[in-house]
């Protein structure tokens, strides 16, 4: 069985995931990471500059379907791969248990203000440009979604990562 990993980027999807995965003898694999790697390793932002988001979106779907295929992952997702209608289904028909690790915008916010290497490499989302109307904005559009896939929410706003790991450990076991 998989565990998947849904929430908005700085959620700790893929920090967790890797601490999970380990904890859990499996294999992480972030469906960013992926998409990137078949764009032949360029950035997000990148890919949505030069391909188009909706060029990003179409292996985004083909990425969650075939990751969703395999047993025994931790997969995070991308933040909006649940908007795309393929892979909502691929993550929804697949066998895995789906934790939406849920985080308030200001939490988000400091988060990715703290990660250098994510303005780098992801896109602004809206033309609010990628700051704490644009992190609610998009909460307000997505979280229904997240909510409505996940078997689990966890609410990770005050939470370290090594804390939501042991949480999702006494979920999972």
């Amino acid at each position: 069985m998989n565990i998947i990993l849904i929430g908005y980027r700085g959620s700790g999807k893929t920090t967790v995931g890797r601490q999970l995965a380990e904890q859990l003898s499996k294999t992480f694999i972030d469906v960013d990471d992926e998409i990137c790697r078949r764009f032949g390793g360029r950035t997000i932002a990148d890919i949505w500059q030069k391909d188009g988001e909706c060029a990003y979106r179409d292996v985004e779907c083909d990425v969650a379907a075939d990751l969703c295929a395999r047993d025994d992952h931790v997969i995070g997702l991308g933040g909006g791969t649940l908007g795309e209608s393929a892979a909502r289904r691929a993550v929804d028909s697949a066998d895995a248990v789906r934790i939406y690790l849920k985080c308030d915008a200001a939490t988000l916010l400091k988060r990715l203000s703290a990660d250098k290497r994510s303005g780098a490499t992801r896109p602004n989302l809206t033309k609010l440009g990628g700051g704490i109307e644009e992190i609610e904005s998009m909460l307000a559009a997505r979280q229904p979604t997240y909510e409505a896939v996940a078997d689990v929410v966890l609410d990770v706003s005050r939470m370290p990562p090594q804390r939501v790991v042991e949480e999702l450990l006494q979920q999972c076991r």
